[in-house]
């Protein structure tokens, strides 16, 4: 089946998603904007340094995530986030709000934009009228997935991110459906950039479209799209620089050395020698970090013992990494909902640290002892997640869709697996929600019901 094989086009109104789930969309997002504007918690366990950040860039034009009147100025903080949240931040007037109401508000509708573009695009892969039973289940799944809402009424940089990474959905389909429109090429170009400048995580992506705008340019024999293609590079390479003129270390973001320590070789190490090995390690190698003459040296000695741990028990790292990849697509945010109510079970472990420590077996002692209705609400998200999985898995391997949109859609979401690996919790599968409802969606329209009449 050919990649471009177009996909029949919407015949009827009766196609569409019908009115109350717009309705409910709306409203899930108002009672969650609303419990924020009654409790006035906006800020996360990491929105200081976004908000920092925005403030010191509008203040002094420094991207810095620390204050800066706080002496001496450690290096980290230079390039620990990218500056496209703190930008986000400043321009809608967080740093000098206690609530951001500004800010608050865009997130909303760039949430309900996202998961209505994903619904858009659902719609349009519909060739015949839906029963009332599958617009039922896609509202159960739109419903469970709290993380959407929750994130769009804080400060963190997940929805913002989910927005660029749908405008990279959606271009990058349609220039693979028509690869002779550079606008379209174009316009992945700069989702992509938007992506990288917001989260780390896509900075390996730039070199995924170096490699597609090369291709392209050699079988179409059109230089311009590898000159595009090249962008997101381009672009990530300056920043780089950037930092090395801050920091004299050139590197895109600190998080990575950050995560590969604390969280990779410490999650390994938890699981196979004890967590008072883990957390040995994990000091000595701080210790062993400061007392380096530079900021390079001190990263460098960092990646260098930890890389080295992780091949000492690299059948560990895999699982965990695996494991971590799963936990991302099933993880129903415990976490999340604690700490967005303010409930006090926020200052229990966390999933994923229970997970490193005992397995799934102690997530489920763990969840035992929850009070009943978060018990009950929790199941049902991870029940929503459950189901979304499986009918992502229905899309994946469908022929009854082109290969351009379940590559792309499928695609998106295991480059986030990948590359979050061991991290793999609720927050960091946000930037996807739109993919996966709209892949389960596609999924679910593929099973048919007898004695169902269409809505």
């Amino acid at each position: 089946m050919s990649i471009t094989q177009p996909i029949p086009a919407i015949i009827s109104i009766r196609h569409r998603a019908p009115w109350w789930i717009w309705v409910w969309l709306v409203l899930l997002h108002g009672l969650a904007l609303g419990w924020q504007l009654h409790h006035h918690q906006p800020n996360f366990p990491d929105s200081d340094r976004y908000l920092e950040a925005a403030r010191n860039l509008g203040n002094s034009g420094i991207l810095y995530c620390r204050p800066l009147t706080e002496k001496p100025l450690h290096f980290p903080e230079y390039s620990i986030r990218p500056p496209g949240y703190p930008v986000f931040l400043l321009v809608t007037g967080a740093p000098t709000r206690a609530l951001p109401l500004l800010t608050l508000v865009f997130q909303n509708l760039l949430s309900l934009l996202n998961v209505g573009l994903a619904l858009r695009w659902l719609e349009q892969k519909v060739v015949e009228a839906k029963p009332v039973w599958f617009w039922g289940v896609m509202l159960f799944l739109t419903t469970a997935m709290p993380a959407q809402y929750i994130y769009a009424n804080v400060l963190m940089s997940e929805v913002l991110l989910q927005t660029a990474v749908v405008a990279l959905w959606l271009t990058l389909e349609k220039f693979l459906n028509e690869p002779s429109r550079s606008s379209y090429f174009a316009g992945t170009v700069a989702s992509a950039v938007l992506c990288l400048l917001i989260k780390p995580v896509f900075f390996p992506f730039a070199v995924v479209l170096l490699s597609i705008g090369g291709w392209l340019a050699w079988q179409q024999r059109r230089p311009l799209l590898a000159l595009l293609g090249a962008m997101p590079l381009v672009v990530a390479l300056l920043w780089m620089a950037r930092n090395e003129a801050q920091t004299g270390y050139f590197h895109f973001s600190n998080i990575a050395e950050i995560n590969l320590l604390h969280y990779n070789v410490h999650g390994v190490l938890q699981a196979t020698e004890g967590i008072q090995a883990a957390d040995a390690f994990v000091d000595s190698t701080e210790a062993a970090v400061q007392q380096q003459p530079t900021f390079r040296q001190g990263q460098q000695l960092l990646r260098s013992r930890s890389i080295a741990k992780l091949q000492q028990y690299l059948g560990t790292y895999i699982a965990q990494h695996t494991k971590g990849m799963v936990n991302l697509l099933l993880d129903p945010g415990r976490f999340d909902v604690v700490y967005f109510l303010g409930l006090p079970e926020k200052a229990s472990t966390g999933f994923l640290q229970q997970v490193n420590q005992g397995g799934y077996s102690a997530v489920l002692r763990a969840v035992r002892q929850l009070p009943l209705a978060l018990l009950g609400g929790l199941l049902l998200v991870a029940a929503g997640n459950l189901l979304r999985l499986a009918l992502l898995l229905q899309f994946t391997f469908s022929r009854r869709y082109a290969l351009v949109y379940r590559l792309v859609v499928v695609g998106l979401v295991v480059y986030l697996a990948v590359l979050t690996g061991p991290l793999g919790a609720a927050r960091f599968v946000v930037p996807v929600l739109p993919l996966l409802l709209a892949g389960a969606g596609a999924g679910l329209a593929t099973i048919k019901l007898r004695h169902m009449k269409p809505l």
